[in-house]
């Protein structure tokens, strides 16, 4: 994987955790593949109209949300594997929520084309066809 990648990785979470959600979404591809681990059963979103529609709806239960990479791993070539800590509070409720992760990001031309999510490192290594 290329340097360019492996920070377009970093500032992409950055600016998630800053609710930057343009910021995040001016480093993907037009036709962007999004699935996050809390939408598994969920179908892929895709297009970044349809993903910044997506953050509009799943951001307003939150009042407090961060995901923090813990790991980052190359796969080589076009994709990295990302394992975060994921901490949060419930809008309203307060409810402190706090649980682990992995994404598999896959870059072409020096822009993210898919960002999907699993419930764990392992998982999104058997994704991306390789054990641990």
């Amino acid at each position: 994987m290329s340097q360019g990648n492996l920070e377009l990785a970093r500032l992409g979470y950055e600016a998630f955790n800053r609710r930057d959600f343009d910021g995040l979404l001016d480093l993907c591809a037009p036709d962007i593949e999004w699935r996050d681990f809390a939408t598994i059963d969920s179908d892929t979103v895709t297009g970044k109209d349809a993903v910044r529609a997506y953050f509009q709806t799943v951001m307003e239960a939150w009042e407090q949300i961060r995901l923090e990479p813990e790991e980052i791993i190359d796969l080589g070539g076009d994709r990295v594997v990302v394992v975060s800590h994921l901490t949060g509070r419930g809008k309203g409720s307060g409810i402190e929520v706090e649980t682990r992760g992995a994404d598999l990001l896959t870059f072409d031309g020096g822009r993210l084309v898919r960002w999907m999510g699993y419930a764990d490192r392992a998982h999104a290594l058997e994704a991306a066809r390789l054990r641990e």
